[in-house]
């Protein structure tokens, strides 16, 4: 987090990032076992990063250049975690992300069942799971999201929100339903 502070701006899709942080760190307390965040790179930035055995050490400077202009964002893909199985093999789960709320006049539970069902027109199926990141003030009554949301036609393998509050971050399975995680950001920010 304080890697966002010290290299984000205001205003752009660093919440993706902050996001893929989040759910990183909840894999890997969740799973028990190390984790990586992958995300698609443009082409002319792969020659950029050493390769996977390689000695070099790539400095935050240039993490965070290749955050700002080297991500592919032209994909159903915006992050994915994954936790290595073996040398050759890795297990983990794809998502994309959304945030609700930000620029919004109705922030309110019929709004977010809307935009939710909207996405069946907007996407193919895939097994990508969708993550809305819910901005302040975004209040959500789960059982008339539930009854208005449109299960068959929704396009992504699962749904998940997560939230903020000052001392704390949340992940909701919401489909299909599950449970609500809470962790403290120390634990979230904690170096094991």
């Amino acid at each position: 987090m304080a890697f966002l502070g010290n290299h984000g701006r205001e205003k752009t899709k660093d919440y993706e990032f902050a996001a893929a942080l989040i759910v990183h760190r909840l894999c890997e307390k969740q799973w028990g076992k190390d984790c990586w965040i992958g995300v698609r790179i443009k082409s002319k930035y792969s020659s950029v990063l050493p390769a996977y055995n390689s000695q070099r050490e790539i400095t935050l400077k240039e993490i965070a250049e290749f955050l700002s202009r080297g991500v592919d964002e032209d994909s159903v893909v915006d992050f994915v975690i994954a936790k290595k199985a073996s040398m050759q093999k890795a297990q983990g789960m794809i998502f994309q992300v959304k945030r609700f709320g930000i620029g919004r006049n109705k922030k309110d539970t019929d709004e977010l069942v809307t935009y939710l069902n909207s996405f069946s027109k907007k996407y193919g199926k895939t097994h990508a799971n969708l993550l809305i990141c819910l901005d302040d003030w975004v209040n959500v009554n789960m059982d008339k999201l539930y009854a208005g949301f449109n299960a068959d036609k929704f396009p992504f393998n699962r749904l998940l929100f997560t939230w903020l509050d000052k001392d704390s971050a949340y992940l909701s399975d919401v489909y299909p339903k599950g449970n609500t995680e809470k962790y403290t950001m120390a634990e979230l920010i904690a170096i094991d």
